[in-house]
């Protein structure tokens, strides 16, 4: 009996000593760079009845984008140790190259929501995330962290709100706003290193890859992968040498058929596009 009651004891003590620690761990940055006062946000309560956290990204983050200079995250000690295996893994100056990139994710679904978990995790030191839809009850089976209380949100603020305590450190503007023409120029300025698109939407895409072209700007498109179970099979390639992907051949159509009705008169561009879809298939 004496016994159990030592074990007892001792647990006890474990967990309280556990929990106190936690608290001081959690205490410390907060402490050491006012996380409160850097503006991350300000707690706003929105239309669905859940305290999100907001900013001007949320209206329009045309004003936050601008304060961005590239600084050095890994100058700060919590940062530095948060990166710890990255660092050991890829090396000092790689991880400063990452922590200094900006990155656009657009489309924040099954795809795009990992897509920018890792990027975060990786110590991305700015992300702009872009979609227009709301997190569902359906949804959350694939995406990266929403939960049932973010049912209703809009997904970059629901990206946005976990984001922000994960890494506080990364510059996040969230846009509720659908990729077009009339959104390009507030989407794709300020020289991003990198856009993802993670869009479903095949007119989209073939868009926002015109864009990127133009621009100069390199992008990575996810294409399809749905039903498929071998990992080892993933390429990443230029998108004319994919195979066996109905998404891709799709996109590479719609590029062609669009290139074909800029250069050719509206009766001439059936049987050409007869014949690009042999060519495809």
């Amino acid at each position: 009996m004496d016994e159990r009651v030592k074990l007892l004891c001792l647990v006890a003590a474990g967990a309280v000593v556990g929990s106190l620690s936690t608290i001081a761990l959690l205490k410390l940055p907060q402490h050491k760079r006012g996380i409160k006062e850097q503006g991350y946000g300000s707690k706003l309560t929105d239309s669905y009845g859940e305290k999100c956290i907001s900013d001007a990204a949320c209206k329009g983050c045309l004003q936050s984008r601008s304060n961005w200079n590239g600084k050095d995250l890994l100058t700060d000690e919590i940062v530095s140790e948060q990166l710890t295996r990255n660092i050991q893994f890829i090396g000092f100056e790689s991880q400063q190259k990452i922590s200094r990139a900006y990155v656009v994710v657009i489309g924040l679904g099954g795809v795009g929501s990992h897509a920018a978990s890792m990027l975060l995790r990786s110590g991305v030191g700015r992300l702009l995330l872009v979609d227009f839809d709301q997190v569902s009850l359906s949804s959350l089976n694939r995406h990266a962290v929403a939960t049932r209380e973010d049912v209703g949100m809009p997904k970059a603020i629901c990206l946005k709100k976990h984001f922000s305590s994960i890494f506080p450190e990364c510059q996040i503007d969230a846009r509720v706003t659908l990729y077009d023409a009339s959104t390009e120029e507030e989407i794709l300025s300020g020289n991003p290193d990198f856009v993802l698109d993670c869009i479903d939407n095949i007119d989209t895409k073939v868009a926002l890859l015109a864009a990127c072209v133009r621009r100069d700007l390199r992008v990575l498109s996810a294409t399809g992968a749905g039903a498929r179970a071998d990992p080892t099979r993933i390429r990443v390639a230029d998108l004319r040498e994919s195979t066996n992907d109905p998404l891709s051949r799709a996109v590479i159509l719609s590029c062609l058929t669009k290139m074909l009705v800029s250069m050719f008169s509206q009766n001439e561009i059936s049987l050409l596009v007869c014949q690009v879809h042999l060519f495809v298939e």
